[in-house]
């Protein structure tokens, strides 16, 4: 960290612990604070703790800790607390850190965390790996660096957390594990799940500039991502609200407010794909690469607004829509296929505008490669 990093953290420790004095981190070294804090070390036992400042906490062994009203100013170690094959239960506590606030790994670790805060300016905030689970309710989790994390779940890990809010200016949440976020808020640059990922999203809100990141697994050998949300906003800044890169990605979408500056909803690039919409309307358009294929299928009364691969003209989607549900186009779409359940063509609003499909998929041998013309002045045609 450099010297004026240092000296923010430095400033915002004394500011948690009432000191409200600015000085520079030799100054705070050679502070009562500094030289009041210790580190806290467990092997095995079970302990309970309350009411206490450390600079660290390490629990390993299947150590077992309990701690509430405990604060963690870390300025020295590569984490704050590190639990490894342990259980640690935090309370209405606060951790603090110019690196990792919380580290857990192992099998036999277990971490519940209720009503505490956990700033860093480290690489993430909290970081779960090796088959580690992380529970957490009313949690307030900061990174304060210019590009750091927030939470990052890998390597079989699981992670569960409700009603707490993630503030960070780079990824929100990073993942290839298990995780699953209700009623929370989290501000990021974006949110990125690899291959291997299983994410639930439920009534809660993301505030992105680059939105939901589907991404193929560089470091194991995983091959797909599996995203529910329901009852979700998302913004996104710029670009796509969801994106999948180089992966094979089933994406669920139920109940939910998508937005998104550049009217893009979706794009793909080498990827394989589905998106499926319950009860959820999105306005926005659907761009692929021809390297990839998307099935879309629109349920519940679901309404997509937008066109797809207009610019590119890729026939690489197909695209089912159900009774009572609605494809409402804005501009010329090139489609692979075409399911409709309803065959008065109702579930079309074409606007005028044209949908071009493949005559070699067998999806659309109900249209025996012929013109349909629509009542609003749009035709279904084959692709040259």
């Amino acid at each position: 960290m450099n010297k004026n990093g240092a000296v923010k953290i430095i400033l915002i420790i004394l500011i948690m612990s009432a000191l409200l004095t600015s000085c520079t981190e030799e100054e705070y070294r050679a502070s009562k604070l500094y030289r009041s804090l210790t580190s806290y070390e467990q092997v095995g036992e079970t302990v309970t703790l309350k009411n206490k400042k450390y600079n660290r906490v390490y629990l390993t062994e299947e150590a077992q800790l309990d701690m509430s009203k405990v604060e963690i100013y870390n300025a020295d170690f590569d984490q704050a607390v590190m639990v490894e094959d342990s259980s640690l239960a935090l309370l209405n506590s606060q951790v603090l850190s110019k690196t990792i606030a919380i580290t857990s790994l192992g099998k036999e670790t277990i971490i519940n965390a209720i009503s505490s805060e956990m700033a860093s300016y480290g690489l993430f905030v909290l970081d779960v790996s090796d088959k580690a689970l992380f529970t957490g309710s009313n949690l307030k989790i900061t990174n304060l660096s210019e590009n750091g994390s927030g939470i990052n779940v890998r390597s079989e890990a699981s992670m569960v957390i409700n009603n707490s809010n993630v503030s960070v200016k780079g990824v929100g949440v990073e993942t290839d594990a298990i995780v699953s976020i209700s009623n929370s808020e989290i501000t990021s640059s974006s949110l990125k799940f690899y291959e291997g990922a299983s994410v639930t999203l439920t009534d809660s809100r993301f505030y992105t500039d680059h939105g939901l990141l589907l991404v193929d697994n560089l470091i194991e050998n995983k091959i797909h991502v599996s995203l529910n949300l329901e009852k979700v906003k998302l913004n996104t800044t710029y670009g796509a609200a969801l994106s999948m890169i180089d992966a094979k990605a089933s994406v669920k979408i139920s109940e939910s407010t998508i937005g998104q500056n550049s009217k893009n909803v979706m794009s793909l690039s080498n990827s394989e794909g589905t998106l499926t919409l319950c009860n959820t309307t999105i306005e926005g358009n659907i761009n692929t690469d021809e390297t990839s294929s998307l099935n879309i299928l629109l349920k519940q009364e679901s309404v997509l607004i937008g066109q797809i691969n207009n610019e590119n003209k890729y026939n690489t989607v197909t695209i089912q829509i159900e009774e009572a549900s609605v494809w409402e186009l804005t501009q010329d779409s090139y489609v692979r296929g075409i399911i409709l359940k309803d065959k008065t063509l109702n579930g079309i609003k074409s606007n005028g505008h044209t949908i071009y499909y493949n005559t070699k998929c067998a999806t659309n041998a109900w249209l025996n490669g012929n013109t349909i013309y629509l009542n609003d002045g749009g035709k279904i045609t084959p692709a040259n």
